[in-house]
């Protein structure tokens, strides 16, 4: 995926308006209930879809996705966060045309391909059966921004513990896991 590039007062002035936002919880570090107070109160929200708000289940996902063993963010660590959700919003955003938070389930799995996870097209199945979501019993089911964060982030952090593990970098390596490794993506 190409990255654009910033203007060094665009970035500047960012890196400015996120650290305002961060330092409005007086730490050096936030944990998960700042961030989702960050992420849904402030002038932070406006940056996601309007229908969209966070749980706790996504602050601590990304969390552990960015500072891996601890529970806290530092502030490059919740800029790195901010930039991830931006960079997974863009991508959504390209097939929300109506911008009501809400896609079709290929367009679920064409972000994820474009993201080069590499997934059989089984464990694409399972994971738009399991995030997809239908309105009323006539309808198709669709993919809420809320689950396409979470189906991210735990992807994010499987593909991270393979890369970890198989140690060969190669993207088609087996890897096993512990069950506490595993519990994470819960």
């Amino acid at each position: 995926m190409p990255i654009q590039k910033q203007n060094a007062d665009d970035s500047s002035s960012s890196n400015n308006f996120l650290q305002q936002i961060f330092e409005s919880r007086t730490k050096n570090e936030i944990d998960e209930n700042d961030l989702l107070f960050l992420l849904n109160e402030t002038d932070l929200s406006r940056t996601f879809d309007r229908n969209s708000t966070f749980n706790i289940d996504h602050s601590k996902l990304l969390i552990t996705a960015i500072a891996h063993s601890k529970n806290t963010l530092t502030f490059p660590e919740f800029v790195a966060v901010v930039n991830l959700l931006h960079t997974w919003r863009n991508l959504f955003r390209r097939h929300d045309l109506d911008r009501n938070g809400i896609i079709e389930p290929y367009a679920l799995v064409n972000i994820l391909n474009s993201l080069r996870f590499n997934l059989s097209p089984l464990t694409l199945e399972t994971i738009v059966k399991r995030y997809s979501t239908r309105v009323d019993e006539n309808s198709s089911p669709k993919v809420t921004f809320e689950h396409y964060i979470q189906v991210c982030v735990r992807l994010t952090l499987l593909n991270d513990l393979m890369h970890q593990k198989s140690g060969s970098g190669s993207p088609r390596s087996i890897c096993s896991f512990s069950i506490d490794e595993v519990s994470v993506f819960k």
